[in-house]
């Protein structure tokens, strides 16, 4: 009986397969989903982006005589392209023309090619930042990745970080440098909100970049930095943060070798790992500092609280940092509280700082900083805003014993405030702003509060109109400042008018600005009077949708005890696509 079935079922599937290939049966495809014909297809690649072309000129009269200068050509260029696939790759460009008979002033070209968010591809100039003591913006001529996918982070930039300049004779303000090369790299595990990231930097100049005669005092250098930076945020509530690093850097590779135990522990260290590993170069002018800064913030709905410590040893330095401040260690507490649907917000902040960390100065400054701010914002668009801040500075004795003739306390007190209203009408929109700031420097100190006091006032009130039907726009303000010292006196005040007006549908735009600023000068008794008047107009012309040509002019003119004039002229086209 069984198979009887089996065989039956067969036959029918088999007759069935037979009449839907003869067309006895078609398959419905009227419930199948059809392709939108109104919906134009996504392009391959689509390319976005502008050019400019820049050319400006300056010339400056006074006493002394007259200069005229032509700068050079500019040409700036940021071009993104998208495929279908996913890639999003930027370029930007920067190209001068030569201003003098030593080459390219500034010539620069740089891309990042990004893939889904999850790798980003370097070359050209690019300035990346893994961490704050490490590599830290600094613009490197080379290659790099970044690479984000599930819990693995890895970062990686390598190439030039100075070029070879050498002085000469005929140009003695230029300042010689080794050709700098080096790498930085970043592994760590997690994503934006909860990492931790492990970073080493290593540096180095080329001695053999430049001619020896044109060295004088100039060494070069080596640096390698290990550095740590993680971030922890348990919820949308809390969140931890931390940047810590150690650089060994040698300030001159061919200085003689270290001793064999070096009075510094951490030279003596280091100094251990290389007899197994070259791994870090050391010799009598190599030193080891420590940065760190570590910070938590707490935030809920109606308040935040940030923590911050930060402790920067003297001398700390990275080849991939163009500048941070060192001899430091400063605490901070920043509370915020938001009241009334955050219309109403308290923010203060209240830190403690000093130096000489090593006790290797004379003396050691203290610094206590404090600041609060008060910001109310209506339902009808007025905001009212009060600050006050206080920066106190005193010293005490370091490695020598301080006089007190010469001992520093100061307190700078800053109080400003501002009121902001806007209104609309029938196309067009009013704006009134004013401000007001006064600062005091206190001298503490009994023996110098005779010679060191100086104060400040600045008030200045602006309207703006905006009509966005006629095409125009309209800034009235007045500027005030007074400043006042033991022996000096100073005075500026005057108005500023700005009219911006758009014509021929639009395509024009035409900019006209005029300031008027008195100024005098009381020192000892006698007074000195001047003026300065501004004037500026700038024409921006759309000539096409992808072409615009402006041209701007300004003229500076300066009466009183030095009298001068300048002069500046700007022209640009610009292509947008």
């Amino acid at each position: 009986m069984k198979t009887s079935l089996l065989f039956l079922f067969l036959n029918l599937l088999s007759s069935g397969l037979t009449m839907a290939c003869n067309g006895l049966i078609r398959p419905d495809t009227t419930t199948l989903p059809q392709p939108d014909s109104t919906r134009p297809a996504q392009p391959a690649l689509t390319i976005t982006g502008d050019v400019n072309l820049t050319k400006s000129s300056y010339a400056m009269r006074g006493q002394e005589g007259s200069s005229v200068q032509h700068l050079p050509w500019y040409l700036t260029g940021s071009v993104i392209l998208a495929t279908r696939s996913g890639w999003v790759i930027p370029l930007q460009a920067v190209w001068s023309s030569p201003t003098s008979g030593y080459g390219q002033s500034y010539n620069s070209i740089g891309v990042s090619p990004r893939y889904k968010n999850w790798l980003t591809l370097h070359g050209g100039y690019r300035n990346l930042t893994f961490s704050s003591f490490t590599l830290a913006g600094h613009t490197v001529l080379g290659v790099g990745a970044e690479l984000n996918s599930g819990l693995l982070r890895v970062g990686l930039m390598a190439g030039q970080f100075n070029k070879a300049v050498s002085a000469t004779a005929a140009d003695p303000e230029r300042v010689a440098t080794f050709r700098r090369m080096g790498y930085c790299a970043r592994v760590g595990v997690g994503n934006d909100r909860t990492y931790l990231d492990v970073i080493l930097l290593n540096a180095a100049d080329d001695a053999r970049s430049i001619r020896p005669d044109t060295l004088n005092s100039l060494a070069p250098a080596h640096n390698v930095v290990l550095g740590l930076s993680g971030r922890i945020r348990t919820s949308r509530k809390l969140m931890v943060e931390l940047d810590a690093a150690g650089s060994a850097y040698t300030s001159d590779t061919r200085a003689e070798p270290l001793s064999a135990t070096p009075a510094d522990s951490r030279l003596h260290a280091i100094n251990s790992l290389n007899g197994v590993k070259k791994l870090i170069p050391v010799n009598a002018s190599t030193s080891i500092r420590t940065a760190v800064q570590a910070s938590l913030n707490y935030r809920l709905n109606w308040a935040d609280l940030r923590l911050r410590y930060q402790r920067v040893e003297p001398g700390y330095q990275s080849m991939g940092a163009y500048y941070m401040q060192t001899d430091i260690e400063r605490i901070t507490v920043a509370p915020t509280i938001r009241l009334f649907k955050n219309r109403l917000q308290f923010r203060s902040s209240v830190g403690w700082q000093h130096d000489n960390l090593t006790n290797q100065k004379r003396t050691r400054t203290n610094r206590l900083i404090g600041s609060v701010n008060v910001s109310y914002a209506t339902d009808k668009n007025l905001t009212l805003d009060l600050s006050i801040s206080t920066y106190g500075v005193t010293q005490r004795a370091g490695y020598r014993p301080l006089n007190d003739t010469t001992r520093v306390a100061q307190n700078n007190r800053t109080l400003s405030g501002s009121v902001f209203k806007s209104w609309t009408g029938q196309h067009q929109l009013h704006s009134l702003n004013g401000s007001a700031t006064y600062q005091e420097l206190q001298d503490l100190n009994p023996f110098t509060v005779d010679n060191n006091h100086s104060q400040n006032w600045n008030y200045s009130v602006s309207y703006t109109l905006q009509n966005t039907e006629a095409g125009l726009d309209l800034n009235l303000g007045y500027n005030y400042t007074h400043s006042r010292s033991t022996e000096l006196s100073l005075l500026f005040h005057g108005p500023t008018v700005s009219v911006q007006k758009k014509l021929f549908a639009n395509k024009l735009s035409v900019l006209l600005m005029v300031s008027y600023l008195k100024n005098s000068e009381t020192f000892t008794g006698e007074t000195q009077r001047g003026l300065t008047i501004n004037n500026t107009i700038t024409l921006d012309y759309q000539l096409t949708p992808v072409h615009r040509l402006s041209i701007g002019g300004a003229d500076n003119r300066n009466r009183g005890a030095q009298s001068y004039s300048q002069q500046q002229a700007t022209v640009q086209y610009t292509v947008s696509f």
